[in-house]
């Protein structure tokens, strides 16, 4: 596996150029490179034998977390979740490198998580790309704040189906200023009927200020039409079929009227429907001593009532507009932060 992995590092030196352990990632279209710490690069020695040492919170011998791969340093106190990798070099595309370095830092954890830091508007700010799930966004809160100090300030843009178009119509932005409810399935309901086949939470809410920031830079960046922007609330999945009332004929999911009949029932006000916010707003409400502040929103993709879904272009002009308007709140947010020299000394990439 090592050697197949050098042998892959070596063919893709044609579009990437190795400098002493840095791969220099390619330069987007019109926009600042990234400079990307890949796991595989950043080793002495194969992932394989790595040793962690603390199976309560696991770390390498380099005070790594065990799934995003960052340490001391690496990590700002804004953060920028989003989901995948493309739309996290697509924001740090839009942040200057910090002082001393020519391109954004970046890393990448062997478990497929990627990390930039970089300045925007002068402020520190890191960019995780999260996946998909609440477990995937459990790592990222649990591991970026075992690494840092001070408070945390997280917003997540990411994507997701409208269940009440209007107000959530395609290609809006949907603010989960009112919280996010967590929907998910019961497998005790298939051995016993007397209990139901899917569960709705209570709401998680935001960070009230912080998400009123998120909004406001929304609304601002798409001039301010009241119709693209809709403050509301959400609704995470714990799957992206069943769940979010997805049907099929291969499974018994018994999900045909989950939005109407379960969801919409209990929490009228949910508009958008995707993975994530849930547990990021919860584990926000449940930091210690309040350190983490949350706010989340979501583009509309695809509205499930008529199946249709967002075009390409416009997708990237949403993601590119939602992107920097994040920024611009995380850089405006308020948060008791550390400096980071004093913090992490050497360590520290952004200072």
């Amino acid at each position: 596996n090592w050697q197949r992995l050098l042998m892959s590092h070596s063919a893709s030196r044609s579009t990437q150029q190795r400098h002493g352990g840095l791969i220099l990632a390619p330069r987007l279209a019109g926009r600042r490179p990234v400079r990307a710490h890949t796991y595989a690069a950043a080793q002495t020695k194969p992932a394989g034998l790595v040793s962690f040492e603390n199976a309560n919170f696991p770390m390498d011998q380099d005070k790594r977390t065990y799934h995003v791969g960052t340490k001391r340093g690496e990590v700002a106190n804004r953060i920028l979740s989003v989901g995948d990798v493309t739309r996290a070099a697509l924001c740090a595309s839009f942040m200057e490198p910090p002082p001393g370095m020519s391109e954004v830092y970046s890393y990448k954890s062997k478990r497929g998580f990627v990390t930039h830091t970089g300045l925007f508007d002068g402020v520190p700010i890191s960019v995780v790309s999260t996946g998909m799930g609440y477990p995937n966004m459990d790592f990222v809160v649990r591991e970026c704040r075992a690494v840092t100090d001070g408070e945390l300030a997280f917003v997540r843009v990411g994507t997701c189906g409208a269940i009440q178009a209007p107000p959530g119509k395609l290609g809006s932005v949907v603010v989960a200023s009112k919280g996010s409810v967590l929907v998910r399935r019961n497998p005790d309901a298939y051995d016993d009927p007397t209990v139901g086949k899917y569960f709705v939470s209570k709401p998680a809410l935001p960070d009230a200020k912080l998400s009123a920031l998120l909004e406001s830079e929304m609304r601002s960046a798409l001039n301010g039409d009241e119709s693209e922007v809709v403050s509301a609330m959400n609704a995470s999945a714990d799957s992206f079929y069943s769940s979010q009332g997805r049907t099929g004929d291969d499974f018994d999911d018994a999900n045909e009227n989950l939005l109407d009949e379960i969801i919409l029932k209990r929490q009228p006000e949910v508009v958008s429907l995707e993975m994530e916010t849930f547990h990021l707003l919860d584990l926000a409400r449940n930091s210690r001593e309040l350190s983490v502040h949350a706010a989340s929103c979501a583009i509309v993709l695809a509205e499930r009532r008529s199946n249709d879904f967002l075009p390409a272009d416009r997708i990237e002009f949403m993601e590119r507009t939602c992107c920097r308007a994040a920024l611009s709140t995380l850089a405006k947010a308020s948060v008791r932060d550390v400096d980071g020299k004093e913090a992490y000394g050497d360590a520290c990439v952004w200072a």
